[in-house]
């Protein structure tokens, strides 16, 4: 809940709600949308911390299929990055695959990597078994 940063929220103040859909690191009494090894502007970076391990947990963790949509379709944007690494991308393709497996499928499929926390039958379990 915390973590999780919906249009609806009512967490956190408006100003924040419209630039975030997920956090990166959450302090005692701090939020940070960058994490130590990647900017804000790394939304594929702030989605994969927040996915890995992709195991079944992650269905439950990412059981609001609305907001599950309104993260992934926060993220492409990003994607199209040219320093963006598609071991990254992997985990974002993982959460879309939660309301369309088709198109998570097809973008798999494209990566040419995958994150050492991942790996390509990793993904195509999670695709074919939700």
């Amino acid at each position: 809940m915390m973590w999780h940063v919906p249009s609806s929220s009512q967490l956190y103040e408006a100003n924040f709600i419209s630039f975030n859909r997920i956090m990166g690191v959450l302090w005692a009494n701090k939020r940070d949308t960058g994490l130590w090894f990647a900017p804000s502007h790394c939304r594929e970076c702030r989605v994969g911390i927040q996915v890995l391990p992709l195991i079944p947990i992650t269905e439950f963790l990412f059981c609001d299929h609305k907001f599950v949509r309104e993260l992934v379709e926060w993220t492409m944007p990003s994607l199209s990055r040219s320093d963006v690494k598609d071991g990254w991308k992997g985990f974002v393709y993982a959460l879309q695959t939660i309301y369309d497996p088709k198109e998570a499928l097809h973008n798999v499929l494209t990566l040419t990597e995958h994150d050492d926390g991942n790996s390509l039958s990793n993904l195509l379990w999670w695709i074919f078994s939700r």
